[in-house]
């Protein structure tokens, strides 16, 4: 199954593989999507989830706490959607939503 992601501050649509993260999405498309170290450490990537859910590959404790899990916020380079509407507000550059 794959996704379709819509990047609304930039007005562009992307594709999201399965299995495939919110920010190799963006990047393998040309998305200028603010990150640094792709895996879990650096949070320069946090978004806000807005609806839908995603799946958290590993990731650092302080880099996404369970609190901040809890006021809904994901790291992209970790964030694997998981449920057929997924919406988040990218770090930097607005909100992106995905659909099946």
């Amino acid at each position: 199954m794959s996704y379709k992601a819509s990047i609304l501050s930039i007005d562009k649509d992307i594709s999201v593989n399965e299995e495939e993260t919110l920010l190799d999405a963006a990047l393998r498309q040309g998305v200028d999507y603010p990150h640094s170290c792709k895996n879990g450490r650096c949070g320069a990537c946090k978004s806000r989830l807005l609806s839908g859910e995603v799946e958290h590959l590993t990731h650092l404790r302080f880099t996404l706490t369970e609190q901040e899990k809890a006021d809904g916020f994901i790291l992209a380079c970790r964030a694997v959607p998981k449920s057929a509407a997924v919406s988040h507000e990218g770090a930097g550059i607005g909100k992106v939503m995905a659909y099946p």
